[in-house]
């Protein structure tokens, strides 16, 4: 009972437990792949070993579509950026359908066919380098640390003291 008398019937039990990141994103990813044809991300992640280096470099699954009655087969939509490396791709074909196949485990493409366009541009590191620390500046750090005893303590500092101080000199 409530202190107001009232009862509602429902317990309050508290759920929310940790849980590993890759579960959470695999829910959030979830829908957009199954528009995808993909069950995981894990081709696309892992697209580069599976075709290769020079395709795998140039070359990104796009999408998988199934037969209605899913019993055959799939189609593999590969985005290629390099018109050239059509032929490749093509005369390779039956053996990047092996290893496309023995990474899932089963024959789950049947047929490959290429969609010609740029591919996604790799996120980068968007922060721009740091500066270079100022030599009075490291001089002082260097002086703070003095008492230090431990050389490899005193470096470990030391570095540390240098990025913390080109850090803030670009948030200025």
């Amino acid at each position: 009972m409530s202190q107001s008398g009232y009862t509602t019937g429902l317990q309050a039990t508290r759920r929310a437990r940790s849980q590993p990141v890759g579960r959470m994103i695999s829910g959030l990813t979830r829908k957009a792949l199954d528009k995808r044809g993909f069950v995981d991300t894990a081709i696309i992640t892992e697209w580069p070993n599976i075709a290769g280096e020079l395709i795998g470099r140039h070359s990104l699954p796009d999408r998988i579509r199934f037969p209605r009655d899913r019993s055959q087969p799939g189609t593999l939509y590969l985005l290629l950026e390099n018109g050239a490396l059509a032929t490749e791709v093509i005369h390779f074909q039956p053996v990047l359908l092996e290893r496309i196949n023995r990474f899932f485990g089963f024959k789950a493409v049947g047929d490959i066919k290429i969609i010609h366009g740029p591919l996604p541009k790799p996120r980068g590191d968007k922060r721009p380098p740091l500066p270079a620390i100022r030599p009075e500046r490291r001089a002082e750090i260097e002086q703070s640390l003095a008492a230090v005893g431990d050389d490899e303590l005193k470096d470990a500092l030391i570095r540390l003291g240098e990025h913390v101080a080109r850090r803030r000199a670009t948030d200025k």
